[in-house]
């Protein structure tokens, strides 16, 4: 904790602020599928929700540009109180008197375009501040608050998204302005803009994000951050469907049938208590490595696991994979993220951010076409891809960690 009290005071509270809306959120959007195919059926629902990623998607494009030049805390206040206004107006057209889905699925959009906005806005203005030597803390401690705070809400959406869907609106619209206020408050801008005289067009954003795309190294690390995280959203797409197709019923000590779905919830869970509970063991181990080291040899455990995780179906080697999994998850994040924060340019640095996020939906569209393929090809040559693929991205990582400049930023 004396650590963690040495921090800026606003990259404190924006971690604190992270936990609160992170846990308000997740109570809700990994439910909203369910939400839209109960009201208009599945095939629109599908349509509808490509919708709102895409326009979380434009949200994320355009907050890294405009927080570039205005600034991020304008960003921040303006993107809270809009999505916390439009919870307010879901909740209204999703209350006792009336319920409207076209109508909610248009704020769902407008929310997320300014939750897309949000993201790399308010990550640009904890890198703005965090400290060289303070980085593998941070972004340790970010890790740990996003997914203890992810783990609370979903399973409080859970319980409560059903039954209490209008009340549940109506707390994340007060929690997400509440965080709002709290930043404009007692947060300082981390950004000062240099006036030069350029007016805002679209041709500019589009030469802004094509000089982004024109750094090499930012986009090889890209790729490979890619090839490797995106084995996570197999777990809930091939993997599930693996599972749940081909792993016969299960008895735990004696009395707990467990099926191929279920195991899908229990290696969630188990990736999720290993994460929260572990971090402390494992930061302490690890200590004395080097940044490489804990990158690369984080990497291909990931990988190698996850491939593993991929192929078979006996659920004791799936808990057993996902420890790794899980250990080589908490080793290499961080370090990615102190990676990322060197290779983002002071003047560019959301508009860099813009990308990272926008490389998350790109693992769902991975997780989404891996479903097809493995109703082509064997079982085998799933997992045989998954680890050519992601030790290809290990690669790709271990070549920029090797470039002198890169090396010695890092290790300097």
């Amino acid at each position: 904790m004396k650590k963690f009290r040495q921090l800026h005071r606003s990259i404190r509270i924006r971690l604190y602020l992270q936990f609160v809306t992170t846990m308000a959120t997740m109570a809700i959007m990994p439910f909203i599928a369910i939400y839209f195919s109960q009201l208009v059926g599945a095939a629109i629902t599908g349509i509808l929700v490509i919708l709102v990623i895409g326009s979380g998607i434009v949200g994320g494009f355009f907050g890294g540009y405009v927080s570039d030049r205005i600034g991020r805390k304008k960003l921040l206040v303006l993107s809270e109180t809009a999505m916390g206004l439009s919870y307010l107006a879901i909740a209204f057209f999703n209350s006792p008197w009336t319920v409207m889905p076209y109508v909610s699925f248009v704020l769902f959009m407008i929310n997320m375009f300014f939750s897309g906005l949000y993201i790399p806005v308010s990550t640009a203005m904890i890198f703005d501040l965090v400290g060289k030597n303070e980085r593998n803390f941070v972004f340790t401690a970010q890790y740990w608050i996003s997914n203890l705070a992810i783990a609370i809400g979903s399973i409080t959406g859970a319980f409560l998204f059903e039954d209490y869907l209008f009340y549940l609106f109506l707390t994340v619209a007060a929690v997400t302005i509440i965080s709002g206020v709290i930043t404009y408050f007692f947060i300082s801008e981390t950004f000062v803009a240099v006036d030069t005289g350029n007016t805002m067009k679209p041709a500019s954003i589009f030469a802004n994000y094509r000089a982004v795309f024109k750094d090499r190294t930012f986009m090889m690390f890209m790729i490979a951050s890619m090839l490797v995280l995106s084995l996570e959203s197999h777990l809930t797409n091939y993997i599930a469907v693996n599972l749940e197709r081909n792993m016969a019923e299960t008895t735990w000590f004696g009395s707990f049938t467990i099926s191929g779905i279920n195991m899908t919830g229990i290696l969630q869970a188990e990736n999720t208590l290993i994460v929260v509970f572990a971090v402390g063991v494992v930061t302490w181990f690890i200590r004395r490595t080097s940044d490489y080291s804990r990158l690369i040899y984080g990497m291909t455990v990931y990988v190698v696991s996850y491939a593993l995780l991929s192929y078979t179906v006996s659920p004791s080697l799936l808990v057993g994979f996902m420890v790794l999994i899980s250990l080589g998850e908490l080793i290499l994040i961080p370090v990615r993220q102190s990676l990322l924060a060197e290779l983002t340019p002071d003047s560019q640095r959301s508009s860099y951010l813009a990308i990272d996020s926008f490389m998350e939906q790109g693992m769902m569209i991975i997780g989404g076409a891996a479903i097809t393929i493995g109703g082509i090809v064997p079982g085998y040559m799933m997992s045989l891809g998954f680890l050519v693929l992601g030790m290809v991205g290990v690669l790709l990582m271990a070549s920029i960690m090797k470039q002198p400049q890169e090396q010695e930023r890092i290790s300097g």
